[in-house]
């Protein structure tokens, strides 16, 4: 039996998107103050500098997603801790998965909830769908930095520092997407099969919870 299909409409207002390279291995945050962008971690950079460029005027929910978060940070507490019995307090207070659109909230003056999202490998549709959700103007931002050193070869596939963010809306209009929700089999979504859709390289956007395509 087939399984029933909800359909809705949202507009994508702007879009950013950010990959590590050789000319660029760190992303633009030069807006943030001195003295707080030398605290930021590598995925609150990566995160900010994308939800920057796309933040709206006025203030709106922010939906963070990440499936490893702060796993540099992690990985430093562990170290830490190994080798001296303790761990930092304001390390430990940057290694939660909230700390990057909390931080972001800060730097904006935006006083509207945030939610953080781990799902593991879906964690980059989740969060999507999280946003789209709210059924309200949102600010969906997703951010991996490149995997730890000690990590590597033990997470498979290792992870390249990457982030995009969307601001979206209900309604049609210019970027109107329509989003047909429903449950299937298919492989968790990648970041690149986003940005493809976002930049017009692809019709659609596939997920096991829902799709997404142009007008």
């Amino acid at each position: 039996m087939r399984q029933a299909e909800s359909i809705k409409t949202f507009r994508i207002e702007a879009f950013a998107v950010w990959r590590a390279t050789a000319e660029a291995p760190r992303p633009d945050v030069s807006f943030v103050p001195p003295l707080a962008r030398r605290r930021l971690t590598e995925v609150e950079r990566a995160a900010i500098s994308v939800a920057w460029r796309v933040k709206p005027d006025g203030e709106v929910p922010v939906v963070f997603a990440s499936r490893w978060g702060e796993i540099g940070v992690t990985a430093k507490l562990m170290r830490q801790f190994h080798e001296e019995g303790e761990m930092s307090p304001a390390g430990f207070s940057a290694s939660v998965h909230n700390a990057t659109p909390g931080a972001f909230s800060l730097f904006t003056g935006n006083r509207s909830a945030y939610n953080a999202v781990a799902a593991r490998e879906r964690s980059l549709e989740m969060g999507l769908l999280e946003a789209m959700a709210m059924q309200c103007p949102a600010l969906y931002a997703y951010a991996e930095e490149s995997t730890p050193e000690m990590y590597r070869g033990a997470l498979s596939p290792e992870q390249a520092a990457c982030s995009v963010a969307v601001r979206l809306a209900p309604g049609d209009g210019e970027g109107a997407v329509r989003a047909v929700l429903r449950r299937s089999d298919a492989p968790p979504a990648s970041f690149e099969s986003l940005v493809d859709f976002l930049e017009g390289r692809a019709s659609m956007f596939a997920t096991a919870q829902f799709s997404l395509a142009w007008g």
